[in-house]
């Protein structure tokens, strides 16, 4: 199993003082009710074991996030070849003034004890393995009567990438939460996970495709356990893709 890497104490301040320098987008999730929402923001100062944060921004179909002091809050972002994931909790609301007159909504949250990096290669999308089915469940989240079959294309810590049959017309609107389930290897237990149903294309010869991406998995132990299991999936169909390639030249 790939050991685990944080930074904790001072790299912690550290890596923040330049997500701060270098104005790095933060990608905040929080659980709102039954569902997960994202939104984007960047570290406006860092005071002591606090930071301020822009007032997170969503879709322009999303409200204005609404903030609830002790609310737990996912925070990545990206940095080098890594991706950097904590949680942290809301202190208050309040205004910043960036320059003379000019005020931006900001929130106050506690700086964590420590950081995780993740590979960011694990979420880039790759293909399932040339010969391999892999049978995918997905489901309105909290609607699992309504649920449709379809086969795994790719897989990223991102998201997945599902075919499904022309005939299949799933009845989810894009945007809304399903939970997707589907058996990564054999041998393996199955992966649960809640994700956003992105798109769905067009009927082709080989059916139709739909994009799921994968929503509220940095905010959980179970969830990170998750993202870490992925990983190493990614990492075995990588190799055999390799394999399979080479392969295929040998013989050309």
């Amino acid at each position: 199993m790939r050991k685990r890497k944080f930074v904790v104490g001072k790299e912690t301040q550290n890596l923040l003082q330049t997500a701060l320098m270098k104005k790095m987008p933060l990608t905040i999730t929080r659980k709102h009710g039954e569902d997960w929402e994202m939104y984007k923001s960047h570290i406006i100062s860092i005071l002591g074991h606090r930071m301020v944060i822009a007032m997170p921004e969503g879709r322009a179909d999303q409200p204005v996030m609404a903030y609830d002091k002790g609310q737990e809050l996912a925070i990545s972002f990206k940095k080098g070849y890594n991706k950097c994931l904590f949680t942290s909790r809301i202190i208050s609301q309040g205004r910043t003034e960036l320059e003379p007159g000019k005020f931006i909504e900001t929130l106050m949250v506690y700086i964590p004890e420590q950081i995780e990096k993740i590979q960011r290669r694990i979420y880039e999308r790759t293909m399932v393995p040339s010969g391999e089915q892999i049978s995918v469940s997905f489901w309105p989240i909290n609607d699992s009567k309504s649920r449709y079959v379809g086969e795994l294309t790719d897989l990223s810590g991102g998201g997945i990438g599902v075919v499904v049959n022309n005939s299949v017309n799933p009845e989810i609107e894009p945007e809304q939460h399903c939970t997707v389930q589907f058996v990564p290897l054999p041998g393996h237990e199955p992966i649960i996970a809640t994700s956003i149903y992105r798109h769905i294309t067009e009927p082709e010869s080989d059916g139709r495709k739909i994009g799921f991406q994968f929503i509220g998995l940095e905010t959980t132990e179970q969830g990170r356990m998750i993202l870490r299991r992925i990983g190493r999936v990614v990492t075995i169909y990588e190799r055999r893709n390799s394999i399979s390639n080479n392969y295929s030249c040998q013989h050309y």
